[in-house]
């Protein structure tokens, strides 16, 4: 059953991705003024997929309650010193995160009561960045609403804020 499922979606991926080059190849145009422009297929499908999907999960994980509750104990260490008013900040609202909010957000309360002291060095560092603090101001937020921050390897920083009130 698996095997058949697999070799229908990969069909009728060749198809989807043919179709539109041989009405380009045939001059057929779509519609009025629009032509269709089929990027190359690359052949190389296993190591470069896996690494786009571990790429588009690791941004999907940044809103979830887990990803902030395992960034609390770790955020007073971020180095926030190479954060410049170039970097990409993202601020992530708590109210936005996907999860059971009922339930998870008392392991966050846990997490951070756990973890005061870096709550109040994490706000101390925030207050030093005049980057992610004017980031912060420019949408009504102090860096004492900061749950959490999470570098990524690509030098862009998410900010967690607690707008639960």
């Amino acid at each position: 059953m698996k095997k058949t499922f697999a070799v229908t979606a990969i069909a009728a991926l060749l198809a989807a991705t043919a179709l539109p080059a041989l009405a380009q190849d045939a001059g057929a145009g779509v519609g009025a003024g629009v032509t269709v422009d089929t990027p190359a297929v690359d052949a190389k499908v296993g190591a470069d997929a896996n690494a786009n999907a571990n790429a588009n999960a690791g941004g999907m994980s940044d809103n979830t309650y887990g990803s902030v509750v395992s960034s609390v104990a770790g955020s007073a260490d971020v180095d926030l010193s190479t954060v410049t008013d170039e970097a990409k900040v993202t601020i992530v609202l708590l109210s936005s995160l996907q999860g059971d909010a009922a339930t998870e957000a008392a392991a966050l309360d846990e997490a951070l009561s756990a973890n005061a002291d870096g709550m109040t060095t994490l706000h101390t560092n925030i207050d030093g960045n005049d980057a992610i603090k004017a980031k912060l101001e420019a949408e009504g937020y102090a860096s004492s609403d900061v749950v959490a921050v999470k570098s990524n390897a690509d030098g862009s920083l998410v900010v967690y804020v607690d707008d639960r009130a």
